[in-house]
């Protein structure tokens, strides 16, 4: 059974980043309206997509071919349209993962960029650009940039904010703890490393979801859940690592070490702060009908 979990972790690293639309619903123009639409659409798409192209590579290829094979999608290719077929799926995966890398790339370092500006890291992975602020940046107008600049802006940038009015700390510091992982460790660990941290992060986040509808009963959601789907996923999340520290106790109990190491900077840097806001702000009232969270 510690082995089964294990392996779903690989699987669903595959499935992984349907999260990552959550992170960067800031950047919408209209959250309440396109949010479900993604989540109604584009994911239950996805992972039609995937099913059907694991339930082709089953149907096509032999199960011994497919045994400890890291190129299952040129082997099928190459099964069903010959060598044509394999330099086709070779792309379509490459592209593919292209997609994902540019999508997680954005998100990743959207997070910092948001942790810098909350405070929770330094406050340098919260700028935008690099060296001049945006103000600096607007006033550089059109008749003072080189033609080379200008040709710059025009094709990637944008003429009010620059070229550089991006999260530029912020992607090198997703830049150098990828480097990090990638020389440190194999993808077999860095995909449990990965699934141990995202399902213990995944279940503190989907609790609160749960502990909100008890304590904010009344707080405004543009979009609201069934109260069964967390709970759920709850569960599914504690037998994931559960399981995984009975199967590699050492690396799993390493990187719950690693995340709770943040608990007492939090703790330090951040809670106080917290509860001075929420004192200027005034209490929320208390005398709230638990069991509304169930509607």
């Amino acid at each position: 059974m510690s082995a089964w979990a294990l392996a779903l972790y690989a699987g669903l690293w595959a499935y992984d980043g349907w999260d990552n639309t959550n992170y960067v619903v800031a950047e919408f123009q209209n959250p309440t309206r396109d949010l479900p639409r993604v989540i109604h659409t584009a994911m239950p798409l996805v992972i039609l997509c995937y099913v059907l192209a694991n339930v082709a590579y089953f149907l096509v290829l032999p199960l011994e071919s497919m045994d400890g094979a890291n190129t299952v999608a040129v082997m099928f290719g190459n099964h069903v349209f010959g060598s044509v077929g394999s330099l086709v799926l070779a792309l379509i995966v490459s592209v593919s993962c292209f997609g994902a890398l540019n999508s997680s790339t954005f998100t990743s370092s959207r997070l910092a960029y948001a942790a810098g500006k909350e405070g929770y890291i330094p406050s340098v992975f919260g700028t935008i650009g690099v060296g001049a602020s945006a103000h600096e940046h607007e006033l550089n107008t059109l008749r003072t940039r080189s033609w080379f600049t200008r040709k710059m802006r025009k094709m990637f940038g944008d003429e009010d904010a620059g070229l550089f009015y991006t999260p530029v700390y912020a992607l090198i510091l997703n830049a150098v703890l990828t480097t990090g992982y990638i020389i440190v460790g194999e993808f077999s660990t860095l995909v449990t490393f990965y699934g141990v941290a995202g399902y213990a992060f995944y279940f503190l986040t989907v609790l609160g979801v749960i502990v909100l509808r008890v304590k904010e009963p009344e707080l405004t959601r543009p979009y609201k859940t069934w109260i069964t789907t967390p709970i759920i996923f709850c569960c599914v999340s504690l037998f994931l690592l559960s399981r995984a520290i009975f199967a590699q106790p050492f690396q799993t109990l390493a990187v719950i070490f690693f995340v709770v190491a943040g608990v007492p900077v939090y703790f330090w840097r951040i809670r106080g702060r917290d509860e001075q806001v929420l004192r200027r702000r005034g209490q929320p009232d208390d005398d709230k009908k638990w069991y509304q969270f169930w509607k």
